[in-house]
C-alpha cells in the first residue's frame, strides 16, 4: 500500500503541475483487474505447476498509472505504473516434487505464495506525422518494468518451507496507439516486449474508453480492458518459471 501512495502522490503531482505549465498534458487512472495465472515455477528443484501443484487460484487485484507528456524537444514523455500481482495457495497436493531445500510428498498439505509486483518505468515519444491528424495518437519508446518476483512453499504436514526471491529491471521495448474517431470514446492498444537468453516477456493490452464528462481542465473517463501477460525467465538466481496472466479490467481516470 506505501508504495501505491507513493505513486498516487507522485500522479497529483503531476496533475497541479500541468495545470501550471503551459502544453503539458497528461492522465491519472487506476483500475480494479481479475487476474487468471497459469504455468509452472520451478526452484532448485522440479517444474512445480501453479495450479496444480501449487494450488494457486485466480485473485483480484489494481494497477495504478500516470502519463506526463510536454512540449520540450528531444526530452522524452514519461508512463508510470504500479501492477499488483499477489498469489496465495493452500492445498493438498497430488504429486511429489521437490522445490528448493523440501521435498513434498503426494497428499502433503502446503501453503503457497507467488508474488509478481511491477513497477513501469516508461520513456517515450510520440509520432508526430501520424498525430498531426488528431485521430491517431501513437507512441514508440523504452519501458522499464521492475520486477518484484516471490515464491514460497511451505509443507504444512512436514512443518518445512523454502523460497526465493529476486528484484529485476527488464528493458522492454513500448509501443502504443490510440484511435480516437470521435470526441466521447476512443481504443487504445499498448504492447511491450523483449526476448533474450532463453527468456521472453511481452504483454498486450486492449481498452476502450468512454468520456461521459469533459470541462476546460480535464476530461473524466471511464474504460474496459483485457491484458495478456506471458513471462518466460530461465535460471534468475537459481529460479525459472513459465508464466501467463489473463487480465481483465475496469477503470476509471482523468485526462488533463
Amino acid at each position: 500500500m506505501k508504495k501505491a501512495a507513493g505513486l498516487l502522490f507522485l500522479s497529483s503531482a503531476i496533475f497541479y503541475s500541468s495545470l501550471a505549465v503551459p502544453g503539458v498534458d497528461g492522465e491519472i487512472s487506476a483500475g480494479y483487474m481479475k487476474q487468471k495465472i497459469s504455468g509452472w515455477v520451478q526452484y532448485e528443484g522440479d517444474r512445480a505447476d501453479i495450479k496444480d501443484d501449487l494450488n494457486i487460484g485466480d485473485k483480484n487485484s489494481y494497477f495504478i498509472r500516470a502519463k506526463l507528456e510536454h512540449p520540450i524537444p528531444l526530452l522524452p514523455n514519461i508512463k508510470l505504473q504500479y501492477t499488483r500481482m499477489r498469489f496465495t495457495g493452500d492445498g493438498t497436493v497430488t504429486r511429489s516434487y521437490t522445490f528448493g531445500n523440501i521435498t513434498v510428498n503426494v497428499n502433503d498439505r502446503v501453503q503457497t505464495k507467488l508474488d509478481l509486483d511491477h513497477y513501469d518505468i516508461v520513456l517515450f515519444y510520440n509520432l508526430p506525422f501520424i498525430n498531426m491528424l488528431q485521430i491517431i495518437d501513437a507512441e514508440v519508446g523504452l519501458n522499464i518494468r521492475v520486477i518484484d518476483f516471490y515464491a514460497k512453499v511451505r509443507d504444512v504436514s512436514q512443518n518445512k518451507e523454502d523460497s526465493t526471491s529476486f528484484l529485476a529491471p527488464i528493458p522492454m521495448l513500448h509501443g502504443s496507439l490510440e484511435i480516437k474517431p470521435v470526441g466521447f470514446f476512443s481504443l487504445l492498444v499498448e504492447a511491450n516486449g523483449i526476448a533474450y537468453q532463453g527468456s521472453h516477456y511481452y504483454d498486450i493490452t486492449g481498452e476502450l474508453r468512454i468520456k461521459p464528462i469533459r470541462n476546460i481542465l480535464a476530461d473524466f473517463y471511464i474504460g474496459g480492458g483485457y491484458k495478456y501477460e506471458k513471462l518466460k525467465i530461465d535460471d534468475i538466481d537459481n529460479t525459472s518459471a513459465d508464466v501467463k496472466i489473463k487480465q481483465p479490467y475496469l477503470t476509471a481516470g482523468i485526462l488533463f
